[in-house]
């Protein structure tokens, strides 16, 4: 039999062939035809083929001839049809879906957070340092967001705001003052209007173990420390032998802390610099003195000892309404006190939060960095200095790795050289929030101590 193209009776479209079922069928999916091809006029050992014909349907229907071979129409197979249809539907909507989804794909703003849990704990009763998490906007556009807390101890700053790209630090602030000692949660939700992945929660526990006013007992009960009420202090401003002056009002008050901050940041007492010899810290903390007694708020020059050392330190203290006991320093500009990390020189604001505990060095935290006034709370705050200068070495000894690596060069992709880079470019991304973090915590400016402290004298 000469060879030949097999085409549908019905609709003249080439046939294709199913070896699996043996069956001849028409790739039109309106025409739908199935047949199987019989020999004709051969027996069984004839070996030939036969014509076409529709599976199931008597020989006396209708057939068709072509070259002698007799085609019959074989029963129409609608499932046939329909599972043609789908797939070819599948197809279709397959390659529509990959062409236009680059062209439909949201190009808005995307929310994320980062850490998305936050753990408190105060084991002294002083209150806790406040942690932070990072807003970042992953898409395009302008992030509109804005965070809420479920619980009143717990307060975020910023609240609010908007960002285009880089990220946003959020500080949260956990007040301990009137809990109970125990395990207390609380979440804040972050929302983004019409942003992707919109809302996240940072969830957040706080642990307290001991009260606030079982740690100013403590406190009072200690040893090396006078008090002296309505005396002039026997010390002199410097080498002149001008007596330490201090004018009381009677009137003055104890104050809140949020009360004090607002007029100590006010005051211009830490603008002057710092002479040697002419003006101290003695001169520094009787203007600050009786600058707050004017005010109408109480005030105490104070006198320390720092041990192997002749010239000791003058400072201020503050008996505040809701958190004890206050020493601020406002010694003017000295650059033997202040590192600045992060900062120009001169950026330093030179109001401090002093930590006074006998046996223990003198510390110091820039007054808008001094969340609690404990001391426990500095030697916290120093730990994490030493923890970021210690991060901020290993990042800059990766980014010299990384310019190393990419710097005057053309990297190919996919070599080992380009994966390594893009590893690294990874890692300094990293570590750049997580420095970020811990720099809007501790603020620009390291202060240094000037010794142990020995001996504390009040003047009230």
């Amino acid at each position: 039999m000469r060879e030949q193209a097999f085409r549908c009776p019905r609709c003249g479209k080439e046939l294709r062939y199913d070896v699996g079922m043996g069956l001849w069928w028409c790739p039109d999916v309106e025409c739908g035809t199935v047949l199987r091809r019989e020999s004709v006029g051969h027996g069984p050992s004839g070996g030939g083929f036969g014509p076409p014909h529709r599976q199931g349907v008597s020989d006396t229907g209708t057939s068709w001839s072509e070259d002698g071979e007799e085609w019959r129409p074989e029963k129409r197979h609608v499932g046939w049809s329909i599972l043609v249809g789908l797939v070819m539907l599948v197809t279709v909507v397959a390659v529509l879906a990959m062409t236009l989804s680059p062209l439909v794909w949201p190009r808005g703003p995307a929310l994320s957070v980062s850490p998305t849990h936050i753990t408190f704990v105060d084991d002294s009763g002083a209150g806790v340092m406040p942690q932070a998490f990072a807003i970042q906007n992953d898409g395009k556009g302008q992030l509109d967001w804005r965070v809420t807390s479920d619980v009143p101890w717990l307060v975020a700053d910023p609240a609010g705001g908007y960002l285009d790209g880089e990220l946003q630090i959020v500080t949260l602030r956990a007040d301990i003052t009137g809990l109970s000692v125990g395990e207390h949660v609380g979440v804040c939700t972050v929302t983004a209007d019409g942003a992707r992945n919109s809302p996240q929660v940072v969830g957040v526990s706080l642990r307290v173990e001991q009260t606030p006013e079982a740690r100013a007992m403590r406190s009072l009960l200690g040893e090396g420390v006078e008090v002296f009420y309505g005396e002039q202090p026997p010390y002199v401003v410097g080498p002149t032998g001008v007596a330490i002056e201090l004018v009381n009002n009677g009137l003055a008050v104890d104050v809140s802390w949020n009360q004090l901050v607002d007029f100590v940041a006010r005051d211009d007492t830490d603008e002057s610099p710092y002479i040697q010899d002419l003006r101290m810290c003695g001169s520094f903390a009787e203007a600050l003195h009786n600058n707050a007694e004017a005010a109408g708020i109480r005030c105490a020059w104070v006198s320390i000892d720092i041990a192997g050392q002749e010239i000791g330190h003058a400072l201020n203290a503050f008996l505040t309404t809701d958190k004890g006991i206050a020493f601020v320093d406002c010694t003017g500009e000295d650059t033997s006190f202040v590192v600045a990390v992060g900062a120009g020189e001169g950026t330093c604001d030179y109001d401090k939060t002093a930590y006074v505990q006998v046996g223990q060095e003198y510390g110091l935290i820039s007054l808008d960095r001094a969340e609690l006034l404990a001391y426990p709370f500095y030697v916290e705050y120093s730990k994490r200095w030493v923890d970021y200068l210690a991060d901020l070495e290993e990042f800059n000894a990766l980014a010299d790795e990384y310019n190393a690596l990419v710097e005057g060069r053309t990297l190919v992709a996919g070599s080992s050289e380009a994966r390594k880079a893009q590893r690294l470019y990874g890692e300094l991304q990293s570590r750049r929030v997580d420095l970020e973090v811990q720099q809007e915590l501790l603020g620009p400016c390291r202060w240094d101590s000037i010794g142990v402290v020995e001996h504390v004298e009040l003047y009230w």
